[in-house]
């Protein structure tokens, strides 16, 4: 938790200090979709490869250390940017280290976690972490430092939670056993590349490839352009744009834990589907309302759809191909979600609200979560408590005279 959630910290500490970073460095709202969008290559291309590598090297408590170690060297550098070319260079190469984080720490909860909780201990590590320390903590903390300093001491800052967290997996972390779901059998089969390829015959494995793309649109284009929309065509301060979008991270918080947890009772589809289409919301209440307050709550209602990342990235999957290709299947549905999503739908965010004002981008958004719960519609069920239950009923109708 703490390590995915320091990387998401740092991940949109960009956006949180938007409004202080595009006027020092004479920034547009393409520039800054631009920053997140090659961001955003770098952790799909090294997620992908890297989760590779740590399924067939088995492993993954030393690579997620010197990964995350990486990162926060270059959290630090990007206060040392002074201008765009560099901000973009420097941010690419740390996206590059962030990108295995999730799939690699999703791994461990799967293998060392039991049915009844899977789903939950998934969101606690890749979306109450996120909502925690990225988006309720993040917006107030760094907006405060960033008043109280200026940006880029505020970036020198980031170093201290990563190395911390670096010496923690190191001290606490245990290398997961793979092999632990799927069976003792599969222990004397050596995981290979070739053979990791065949995740993507799988039908949840495409459907959340796809799910993905406008699920990140949604996601990571709200955070994006929500602040620098909040101060500059709804009149916020910057501390007062802090707290409305600390709201989004509270509702990840809450919803993080709550909504995989109700999949582990009702299924993964079911809720996938339900919360993807609540999300629309939270982009529509900033185009609507003008309150903070009501900004607040709309936010907090409608980022229940963030519950989602731990289910379409992580539970399903999971569940869905042989695990010890786990993190290479997680992998590939954060891959399509940040090239898709990030780097194109991001980018287009950009060019909208440029042309058309940010207003449209946020519609923009709002239409892109609607589309991701259609999609959810293809998934098929993985969740161990209610297969059990339908087997269960199965064979009492066989039985039944």
């Amino acid at each position: 938790m703490l390590c995915f959630g320091f990387a998401m910290f740092d991940r949109f500490a960009i956006t949180n200090l938007s409004p202080f970073i595009m006027k020092d460095l004479d920034m547009s709202n393409a520039q800054l979709g631009q920053l997140m969008s090659v961001f955003a290559i770098a952790w799909a291309i090294s997620g992908f490869f890297v989760s590779i590598v740590s399924d067939v090297t088995k492993n993954k408590k030393r690579l997620l250390m010197f990964i995350v170690i990486l990162f926060s060297a270059f959290s630090f550098l990007t206060g040392l940017a002074k201008n765009f070319a560099m901000l973009i260079g420097i941010r690419f190469v740390m996206g590059l280290f962030e990108g295995p984080i999730l799939p690699i720490a999703e791994a461990f909860s799967l293998a060392q976690s039991s049915e009844r909780r899977r789903g939950l201990n998934m969101g606690l590590i890749s979306t109450t972490s996120t909502g925690l320390i990225g988006n309720l903590l993040g917006p107030i903390l760094l907006v405060a430092l960033c008043e109280i300093f200026q940006w880029r001491i505020t970036f020198f800052l980031t170093i201290i939670p990563g190395l911390i967290v670096a010496a923690l997996i190191y001290k606490v972390l245990q290398e997961p056993d793979m092999t632990a779901v799927t069976g003792a059998a599969a222990r004397d089969v050596k995981p290979s590349f070739k053979d990791s390829l065949i995740i993507f015959k799988n039908r949840n494995v495409r459907t959340s490839m796809a799910f993905g793309i406008f699920i990140m649109i949604w996601n990571v284009g709200t955070l994006t352009f929500a602040p620098v929309y909040l101060v500059s065509a709804k009149g916020f301060s910057p501390t007062e744009m802090s707290y409305i979008m600390a709201a989004a991270g509270l509702g990840a918080v809450v919803w993080g834990m709550l909504v995989p947890s109700l999949s582990d009772r009702f299924g993964r589809r079911p809720i996938v589907i339900i919360f993807s289409l609540l999300s629309v919301i939270s982009p529509l209440g900033l185009m609507g309302a003008n309150s903070g307050v009501v900004i607040a709550v709309i936010l907090f209602i409608g980022w229940s759809g963030s519950g989602v990342f731990a289910l379409h990235q992580g539970a399903i999957i999971g569940e869905s191909v042989d695990t010890k290709y786990a993190s290479t299947a997680m992998a590939s549905a954060q891959m399509t979600g940040e090239l898709g999503g990030c780097v194109v739908g991001v980018a287009i965010a950009g060019i909208i609200a440029d042309a058309y004002g940010l207003h449209t981008t946020m519609a923009y958004t709002a239409c892109c979560a609607a589309v991701a719960g259609f999609i959810a519609f293809a998934y098929y069920e993985t969740a161990p408590l209610v297969l059990a239950k339908r087997k269960g009923a199965e064979q009492k109708t066989i039985i039944s005279p």
